[in-house]
């Protein structure tokens, strides 16, 4: 089972934050509490609030029943999600939360310019040579969108396994995002690129 929800946070209204604030542990809301910019703030809100629904939903609990805490490395777990795994990502105002019976990591990212100064610090030769259709490319170049779409392709399918592991980014060359050892989906929707990794 593996069910995912995107959404836009200028289609939530307050009501819904204020509730998705309500339910947290105290180590949460102090979180919340400390995130200076309003519109971040609101992403970290609506992650939890879509998790909640989706585990109520699968579950038939309500929404405020789950306590979601995080571990010592930041990924995010409940203690009385019966047996469901989560993950939540956000890119600019998207956000978007996935639950699956399998150990699960999703990211999300806005396509947008990129410069191959960035994909060498994150793509293996292999990955480099998909992304941009040779292993020389020039620094210069304006790509076209398909360069782009790729090089975040390869960039959430690593941030995704990495929040499915529970390690956080440790070392970008340490996975294969194109013959890794694992199950992954692509979704393209609202200008971004999301990718779900399952173990």
């Amino acid at each position: 089972m593996l069910k995912y929800i995107t959404v836009d946070i200028k289609d939530l209204d307050d009501d819904t934050l204020r509730r998705s604030f309500s339910c947290m542990s105290d180590e949460r809301k102090d979180r919340v509490r400390r995130i200076k910019k309003a519109d971040q703030k609101k992403c970290t809100l609506a992650g939890e609030w879509l998790v909640r629904k989706m585990l109520s939903d699968a579950t038939g609990d309500t929404p405020e029943s789950f306590v979601i805490f995080a571990d010592d490395k930041g990924k995010l777990h409940s203690n009385n999600s019966s047996g469901l795994f989560f993950n939540i990502s956000h890119s600019k105002n998207i956000v978007t939360a996935v639950i699956s019976d399998k150990t699960v990591g999703i990211d999300i990212e806005k396509i947008r310019p990129v410069s191959l100064k960035l994909a060498k610090r994150v793509c293996t030769p292999n990955e480099l040579n998909y992304v941009f259709g040779t292993d020389d490319a020039d620094f210069d170049a304006e790509y076209p969108p398909k360069v782009t779409e790729r090089f975040f392709e390869i960039w959430t399918i690593k941030e995704a396994y990495f929040k499915c592991i529970g390690t956080g980014i440790t070392d970008f060359f340490a996975v294969d995002a194109l013959n890794g050892n694992f199950s992954k989906l692509k979704i393209i929707e609202n200008g971004c690129i999301i990718h779900i990794v399952t173990l």
